[in-house]
């Protein structure tokens, strides 16, 4: 019986320990700067006029939360004619990554590229 209760006051001891340890842990709570990098893929490439193209579009940095999302991203696409279309009000997922369609009115070369203005 004293064996058992030694054993007892032991595991009690250090259940307590890390207890305390956790409780009195500092927190910090930092805010770092880190640069962030818009990008964009087509898919498939190359694509025929009239055919849907994804468009991957997102920043190289996911967030801590799936509720999450980098906002105010867009797309700006330059047609084989010179003239533009923008893809506007953007919002990724958590992974930093959304997806968009856009199909080709002209054949031709098209010219992607993607905007982010970090507020």
């Amino acid at each position: 019986m004293g064996k058992s209760k030694t054993t007892a006051a032991i595991a009690m001891l250090l259940i307590l320990t890390f207890a305390i340890s956790l409780v009195t842990l500092p927190t910090a709570n930092a805010q770092s700067t880190m640069k962030t990098y818009a990008f964009i893929g087509a898919i498939p490439n190359p694509v025929g006029v009239g055919q849907e193209v994804l468009l991957h579009v997102g920043i190289t940095l996911a967030l801590q939360d799936v509720s999450m999302g980098w906002e105010g991203l867009s797309v700006t696409i330059e047609k084989p004619d010179g003239t533009t279309e923008t893809l506007s009000d953007i919002r990724t997922d958590s992974t930093g990554g959304t997806g968009r369609t856009f199909v080709p009115n002209i054949p031709g070369n098209y010219t992607l590229q993607t905007h982010f203005l970090n507020r």
